[in-house]
């Protein structure tokens, strides 16, 4: 804000300076092409500016008003930036209420961790025994060590992925309220069904001597599991079990729940499958891996507006008023990782563009497997919120005030002629006011009523007040009439160009062009002399 005062300081400096040089001009001229046998004009001397500044003069009105226009930028600056903090509190309301319900969500897996065992000889100088020294020192040898081959066992773990995974996601969505204040937040039931394979894990490393299929466990992930309403129990391989908090310590999937399963009774190759429904709530965008061989993902809800988002959008989808559907069906080969390898080269660190929202920031190339390196989703998307509607108007502000204003004086100009009653400086600066107060009116109106309905009050009491005031002022009912007309057309117009979204530059550049036809429209005849007065 106060950047826009000491612009608007400048600007009327550097507007006095060139009134002056042009004044100074004019009068050089004037002295330059006196007629012979007339008395020159003396220093000081603007009579003949009498024909522009006069009190009937356009031009002179036009500048005068144009300047009064600039000072509108002065509470137009300050309406912007209420509207900023309006919308700031909103933002921290919208944050608050969230961290209660439920944050963005990313539902990951489910995989396998499964234990194995690897075994190793290990080669190490260690020193003799008193015994075995002096048997050495007896032999007349000199060695104080001895080479000693061990067996060394070590436990690690193996991250098996699906081979096929499928997701059946059905979103409702529902507004929450707090304050004057309401955000869109989703309720996701999913349905998650698949297969694993049991994979030759003696490929994995060398010196593999076993694998505990016995102790394999199985893990889902999910960003916040404080929002899980409920889990059903997970059908897998024949056998029904409940689930857990944690993931088991697993690093590359830190929160989400799991369960331990015994799988070796499966032989090698054989595909067992995985069924269980989960049921969680959220905000603002939900996300799903697609990590299997094939993977089949659908969302469907009752929001009108998705924005579908990600690394990749879906293969097939509708939208309707009432609700959309979506379906991706994704191979393996858009992932760089492959369907099993050791839990220590897998890392948690996602490559997706919104990855710092769900706290996993970037990081320097580690070398690991990135499992949400390829996400895919939908942000419930507000096509229209109203804040950003208020900014975008009260930016084109100074414009529509300025149409106003030529409106306002070209009907002055016009009947005032008849009339000889003109409208005072002073006079435009309250109507400028009045224009200003339009947005002022917007923007407390809409945070408790829809925007559309704000939007035809403020503009209704806004043409109101400005045409009463110019036929009080000019004691006449026409030119009130006519700017309450191009007022109301260019509220209007207004309106649409907000609502248009992608065209709403278009559709202001075309009122730009549409307001300098009209001026030029306008001053056409400035150069000619008036009807019955012979040219100089």
């Amino acid at each position: 804000m106060m950047w826009t005062i000491v612009g608007l300081v400048f600007f009327l400096l550097l507007l006095g300076v060139l009134g002056a040089v042009l004044v100074t001009v004019w009068w050089l001229w004037r002295r330059a092409t006196v007629q012979e046998g007339e008395p020159a004009p003396k220093w000081g001397d603007l009579r003949s500016l009498r024909a522009i500044l006069g009190r009937q003069s356009i031009i002179a009105r036009m500048a005068a008003v144009a300047i009064i226009a600039g000072l509108m930028t002065i509470p137009l600056g300050f309406i912007y930036d209420l509207t900023l903090e309006r919308n700031r509190l909103y933002g921290s309301v919208v944050q608050e209420i969230s961290s209660t319900w439920g944050d963005s969500q990313i539902l990951t897996g489910p995989v396998l961790s499964v234990p194995y065992t690897v075994r190793y000889q290990v080669a190490e100088e260690v020193p003799l025994t008193a015994a075995e020294f002096a048997l050495e020192q007896s032999r007349g040898g000199e060695r104080t060590t001895k080479r000693v081959v061990r067996d060394v066992e070590e436990e690690h773990a193996a991250l098996v992925l699906p081979e096929d995974l499928s997701v059946d996601g059905k979103i409702s969505t529902e507004l929450r309220s707090r304050t004057i204040y309401s955000t869109r937040v989703y309720t996701a039931d999913m349905k998650v069904s698949g297969n694993f394979r049991k994979s030759d894990l003696f490929k994995i490393r060398q010196n593999v001597v076993a694998v505990h299929w016995d102790k394999a466990t199985f893990v889902v992930g999910i960003t916040s599991t404080k929002s899980i309403r409920s889990i059903s129990d997970l059908e897998f391989a024949g056998h029904t079990y409940t689930f857990l908090p944690g993931t088991g310590g697993l690093k590359v999937l830190p929160t989400g729940f799991s369960v331990e399963g015994d799988l070796s009774g499966e032989e090698d190759g054989e595909m067992f499958s995985f069924d269980f429904d989960v049921s969680v709530n959220g905000s603002g965008r939900l996300y799903l891996t697609p990590i299997g061989v094939s993977s089949v993902l659908k969302l469907s809800s009752d929001w009108p507006h998705p924005n579908f988002t990600g690394s990749g959008l879906p293969s097939s989808r509708s939208i309707t008023q009432g609700g959309f559907s979506a379906e991706w069906d994704i191979p393996n080969l858009v992932r760089n990782y492959p369907q099993f390898d050791d839990v220590e080269k897998w890392d948690m660190v996602s490559e997706h563009a919104d990855s710092s929202e769900f706290g996993f920031e970037r990081t320097p190339e580690t070398g690991g497997h990135r499992i949400r390196e390829y996400i895919v989703g939908v942000e419930f998307f507000e096509p229209v919120f109203h804040y950003s509607l208020l900014i975008r108007a009260v930016k084109y502000g100074m414009l529509f005030i300025a149409l106003i204003f030529l409106g306002v004086v070209i009907f002055e100009h016009y009947y005032a002629k008849k009339t000889h009653i003109w409208l005072n400086m002073a006079q435009y600066i309250v109507i400028g006011a009045g224009l200003s107060i339009f947005y002022l009116i917007l923007l407390a109106a809409s945070e408790h009523i829809a925007f559309t309905p704000a939007y035809i009050l403020a503009s209704v009491l806004n043409v109101a007040m400005t045409s009463g005031y110019v036929m009080s002022a000019l004691r006449q009912s026409r030119p009130a009439m006519l700017t309450a007309v191009v007022q109301g057309m260019l509220y209007a117009l207004l309106f649409f160009i907000l609502r248009m979204e992608d065209y709403a530059l278009l559709g202001g550049t075309t009122l730009l062009v549409a307001g300098t036809i009209a001026l030029m429209f306008v001053t056409r005849n400035i150069n000619r002399p008036d009807e019955g007065r012979k040219p100089e």
